[in-house]
């Protein structure tokens, strides 16, 4: 939980009335890998915050199963319609890695923004963050397969060789084949870049 304080300090430091109410709602999860999160058709009734491990959200188009998202240590994850909403999920979250995750409830959530109004500035500040990545996600999708492999290799490289080629095909829309394909044309353009610089 000490990463989600640093996180909060590093935007604003909490009053310590606001960090005794958050350590008092927070609630660890450990999750093992492969373990759904949120089913789909069901209500999010937590935001979580991943301390260890690593997650996707997978959506369900044209009958095939497509990874919208893959969030690690650091990052702060929910299914954003269902949770804000009120509403059946439409997507899954799921451990991609044994997980050590921190979440709160809408209420608990609610409750802070009301009774700490100095907490309002983190929500704006992580919305900030994390509305310009989905954005950036949305915007990713409709590129060529090379353009889509050096978004991917420009903002998340670390997923190289942490998740299997298959999901990260899945998240950036494009076929298993192509995607080992770029990945292998992106090996070969660094390597002459190395030769000659």
């Amino acid at each position: 939980m000490e990463q989600l304080f640093m996180l909060f300090d590093h935007i604003q430091r909490l009053s310590d009335p606001l960090r005794e109410y958050l350590l008092s709602v927070l609630r660890r999860k450990e999750v093992k890998k492969k373990e759904i999160i949120l089913e789909r058709g069901k209500v999010s009734k937590y935001i979580y915050f991943i301390e260890k491990g690593l997650v996707r959200a997978v959506r369900h188009e044209h009958g095939r199963e497509r990874t919208a998202w893959v969030m690690m240590e650091g990052d702060i994850i929910v299914s954003v319609e269902s949770f804000f909403q009120e509403e059946d999920s439409t997507e899954t979250i799921e451990a991609l890695e044994d997980c050590i995750l921190h979440c709160i409830s809408r209420k608990e959530l609610y409750d802070a923004y009301r009774l700490f109004p100095e907490f309002n500035l983190h929500r704006g500040v992580i919305l900030e963050k994390y509305y310009p990545l989905s954005e950036a996600r949305n915007r990713m999708r409709l590129k060529k397969a090379r353009d889509k492999f050096e978004e991917l290799m420009t903002r998340q490289p670390e997923l190289i060789g942490r998740v299997k080629d298959k999901i990260l095909a899945s998240y950036l829309g494009v076929t298993p084949g192509t995607f080992s394909l770029e990945k292998k044309r992106f090996a070969n353009r660094l390597k002459k870049q190395s030769k000659e610089g």
